[in-house]
């Protein structure tokens, strides 16, 4: 059964102050996390000065990778359902001294984007959308003609034998992973509302990188 929005709250509120740690255990699983990251980011071919929005930023583990690109002159936009995951992300900005983030709490659904966004980004948080056909649609509209849309998240591997994915599932399932967050497939909004889209497989089908760029006209 899938959980609630209410239950996603909680439960990143709970796991913020340990969140980091916990993802560097999942790599003893063989999850490779940062490298995807690695990889996502530079598939926003960003560029100095740049205008970025990076949905659900959790602790902000996205942003050195995106400020190293977009550099002073440019502007960030960290957005999360979570204040406790905000604080975390506010204690990396301050400590890096970057004053071009902007932190802001929202409902991904309900968020507003500001106008002329050269990029998009959201890292493992789609899975629990049911509306993300309209958060994708939102962001192709908010990016300028040529901005980037790149999407991480979690695929039902076709290969794995069921009791893998069982235990893929229970091993994730203190941060709200149920089998329903495979029933959404975002990356086809992708492929309908963005051009030259790139679908990319890794962990054995079980994470997906789905990357596009706005056309210049509406689709």
């Amino acid at each position: 059964m899938a959980i609630s929005k209410q239950e996603v709250h909680g439960i990143y509120q709970r796991h913020a102050k340990r969140y980091d740690f916990a993802l560097q255990l999942y790599r003893l699983t063989g999850l490779r996390l940062e490298a995807y990251r690695l990889h996502a980011v530079e598939l926003l071919r960003l560029k100095r000065g740049d205008c970025v929005v990076d949905l659900a930023c959790g602790t902000g583990l996205s942003f050195p990778l995106i400020m190293d690109r977009i550099g002073p002159e440019g502007r960030l936009i960290g957005v999360d359902l979570s204040s406790g995951m905000l604080e975390r992300a506010g204690e990396r900005v301050r400590g890096s001294g970057w004053n071009n983030v902007e932190l802001v709490e929202s409902d991904m659904v309900a968020y507003q984007f500001p106008e002329r966004v050269n990029a998009v980004l959201s890292v493992g948080a789609l899975g629990y959308v049911p509306e993300s056909d309209r958060v994708i649609e939102k962001a192709r509209k908010a990016l300028v003609p040529g901005g980037r849309l790149v999407v991480i998240d979690g695929k039902r591997p076709e290969r794995w034998p069921l009791w893998m994915l069982k235990v893929f599932v229970w091993l994730f399932r203190p941060f709200g992973l149920t089998f329903d967050y495979f029933g959404g497939h975002p990356w086809e909004s992708v492929s309908r509302f963005f051009v030259e889209t790139a679908f990319e497989e890794m962990y054995g089908g079980a994470i997906y990188i789905s990357s596009g760029t706005a056309p210049s006209s509406a689709v």
